[in-house]
């Protein structure tokens, strides 16, 4: 399959120059970069080295990640973006990461970006399990990913100082034989 992959409102592909500005803007955001591994001083520079190493990418290999980005369907717009990181060769184990601006969270765009890229990778790609790292404190992707069917183990969760705080990072896992997306 071929991206944009699209859903009733949003047209969802690898993250492109015209994107630029917005990405910028919200991940210099500290609300949205309070969970990131980025944090504001996210630059101009950085955004560019990012689209120039995916660049003609649909699916990172082995270790790598690839942004994807969530458009608005009828405007352009970009409201947010599904990170992809590929844990195998194979390409059937995927890690995702989801970011959307502040002003486009609540409105239920994430959990509609993810259903559609959790079904492109199950359905299309193959993949047999997604899964996801989260802070525990942010509660609100916590709730999202279990309303897609996630299953949190917590065996496989850690801490670690991030930004300056000790953190536990909670692990989530769907397989392809029980999702509810």
């Amino acid at each position: 399959m071929a991206y944009p992959l699209l859903t009733h409102r949003l047209s969802i592909e690898p993250l492109s120059r015209r994107d630029l500005d917005n990405f910028i803007a919200y991940r210099q955001d500290p609300e949205v970069a309070k969970y990131q591994s980025w944090d504001i001083s996210y630059s101009q520079r950085q955004a560019l080295e990012l689209l120039e190493s995916q660049r003609n990418v649909a699916l990172p290999s082995n270790g790598s990640w690839l942004q994807l980005a969530i458009h608005n369907q009828l405007t352009g717009e970009l409201l947010g973006d599904v990170a992809l990181h590929s844990l195998n060769n194979e390409g059937t184990s995927f890690e995702i990461g989801f970011t959307l601006a502040q002003v486009n969270q609540g409105k239920g765009i994430a959990k509609e970006a993810i259903s559609q890229v959790i079904k492109y990778l199950f359905d299309e790609v193959g993949a047999l399990s997604i899964v996801a790292n989260c802070d525990h404190r942010n509660s609100s992707a916590i709730k999202l990913l279990l309303s897609l069917g996630f299953e949190q183990d917590r065996t496989k969760s850690w801490t670690e100082h991030f930004k300056n705080e000790l953190v536990t990072v909670d692990h989530f896992e769907l397989v392809s034989n029980r999702t509810n997306y």
